[in-house]
């Protein structure tokens, strides 16, 4: 299996004009245009076909991620390859996209809390990668505090970190209200912080009208 052909078989230009929209960061000429169900496949089948991809496209470098997800291997293996990647990601798209599939952490919550943990005072889409690995595999009650306190202590000024920190908080406010409106009554988020994740719990249907208004009082004008 050639990893480019099948990407550029694949190839839809008018989605990669709106990924390259989304993507502002990446050239348009690193963008073939692949749908992300169809990344996906590819990715598994370079696993079985055991074919490696040259990381020049922004698909290519999913896929490379992708394929530390869906190996079969040793979580040691897994995160040996997990940091040779990280370093790879400079978009949130490779990002996000890539931490949803390494779903191997359920199994290895320990072992992966403790790889994420120095990327949390690294560069802009190294702690995007340890907030959204937090926000998709620990919040939960063993976790949670732990994730919160860390999510609370981040200070940047790079709008990708500071977009999954709000992210990451609206979604553990689902679960854990009452924690996360701490650290909103608290306010110990930067003004831009503390008003988005305001603004992205309102978006979220999974939260009632009431709670919503109570929580637009508390932006910071």
């Amino acid at each position: 299996m050639n990893i480019r052909e099948e990407l550029f078989k694949n190839q839809d230009d008018k989605y990669a004009e709106f990924q390259s929209k989304l993507i502002p960061n990446i050239p348009r000429e690193k963008i073939i245009g692949v749908r992300i169900p169809t990344v996906r496949k590819l990715a598994k089948q370079a696993v079985y076909d055991n074919a490696l991809s040259e990381n020049y496209y922004l698909e290519e470098i999913m896929i490379t991620g992708m394929k530390i997800g869906y190996e079969k291997c040793s979580i040691e293996k897994r995160l040996r390859d997990l940091e040779k990647f990280v370093p790879l990601i400079d978009n949130w798209a490779v990002c996000d996209c890539c931490c949803s599939t390494f779903k191997f952490t359920q199994k290895n919550m320990t072992a992966v809390w403790d790889f994420i943990q120095p990327y949390i005072n690294g560069g802009e889409y190294e702690i995007r990668f340890a907030v959204v690995m937090m926000m998709d595999y620990f919040l939960n009650d063993e976790y949670v505090d732990r994730v919160l306190e860390i999510l609370a202590s981040i200070k940047s000024d790079k709008y990708y970190v500071n977009m999954a920190v709000a992210w990451a908080l609206s979604v553990a406010f689902v679960k854990y209200k009452n924690n996360v409106t701490a650290i909103i009554d608290e306010k110990l988020l930067s003004k831009w912080v503390h008003n988005k994740t305001i603004q992205k719990i309102c978006e979220s249907y999974r939260v009632d009208k009431q709670t919503k208004d109570e929580l637009k009082l508390k932006k910071i004008k």
